[in-house]
């Protein structure tokens, strides 16, 4: 156990970094590690503090780096809909703090899927569909693939998304 604990704290050379951090030497870890002396009680006790301690500095970062991610997600808005143009198709999201985001289907993605000239058929297309648009622009607004102030979607951006062409039927 002495050996997976010291393993998982510091990897491959582990003995050295772990009789350091609980101050024993490096020849009675050698000899606990071995299993030809027995492990003290208090040593047992200083590994653990240590292994606490790493763990909840590890849980801080991981509630920050959380916290960080949380303020890049993108949800749609509530009571707005798509607004054609004749580039494309718009509609918006917001991050958890209300940040608004401009997105936009550009109309080449469009045009090989579904009859542009209808708009009604665009919509409900959009609305079939938002889940893999709304996927695609959290993406891109991770990667902070921008044009300007807007996250454009693109034909490469829905390649291996699953997105029928409905033009013909």
């Amino acid at each position: 156990m002495l050996r997976q604990i010291g393993e998982a704290l510091y990897g491959q050379s582990w003995q050295t970094d772990l009789a350091g951090q609980i101050s024993v030497s490096d020849r009675s870890m050698r000899r606990w590690a071995s299993g030809q002396d027995a492990i003290p009680l208090g040593v047992w006790r200083d590994i653990h503090y240590h292994a606490e301690s790493r763990w909840l500095r590890i849980q801080y970062f991981d509630r920050e780096i959380e916290k960080r991610l949380q303020e890049r997600k993108l949800q749609p808005i509530p009571n707005t809909r798509p607004l054609p143009d004749l580039w494309g198709l718009y509609f918006s999201m917001a991050t958890d703090r209300g940040r608004p985001v401009r997105c936009m289907i550009r109309r080449d993605v469009l045009d090989d899927r579904v009859d542009f000239k209808r708009m009604q058929a665009v919509f409900d297309y959009f609305s079939r569909y938002a889940d893999v648009f709304y996927r695609v622009a959290q993406r891109k607004f991770e990667l902070s693939a921008l044009d300007g102030d807007l996250v454009s979607i693109g034909n490469d951006d829905v390649a291996g998304e699953d997105l029928p062409d409905v033009r013909s039927g």
